[in-house]
């Protein structure tokens, strides 16, 4: 998985920007790291925005990386609780879906 880390400051996010947004200074690197982390928060979406109505319920997780300090929010395929280990199975559509270790 891509990370965007500041050379300026110890900001890190998984999306790339022109300048570093918490320095204003700093550019971002791309580096490479493992998508495995551990599941941070969780919620289950019964409601779905109309696009994703038919795959509703579903569950969104808040995934801590464990070789950087960012989290990643994606999709899960199956039911989670804080603490269980993830792994990106894929992208679809600019999302991220994880999948409980």
């Amino acid at each position: 998985m891509k990370i965007f880390k500041c050379n300026s400051c110890d900001y890190v996010s998984v999306s790339s920007k022109y300048t570093c947004p918490q320095c204003r200074t700093g550019k971002l690197e791309a580096q490479e790291v493992s998508p495995i982390g551990t599941v941070f928060s969780f919620t289950d979406i019964h409601i779905a925005p109309a696009e994703f109505a038919d795959i509703a319920p579903y569950t969104i997780a808040l995934i801590q990386l464990d070789e950087a300090n960012v989290k990643v929010t994606a999709r899960m395929d199956d039911p989670v609780q804080i603490g269980d280990k993830a792994d990106l199975d894929k992208m679809e559509n600019g999302a991220y879906l994880y999948t409980k270790l």
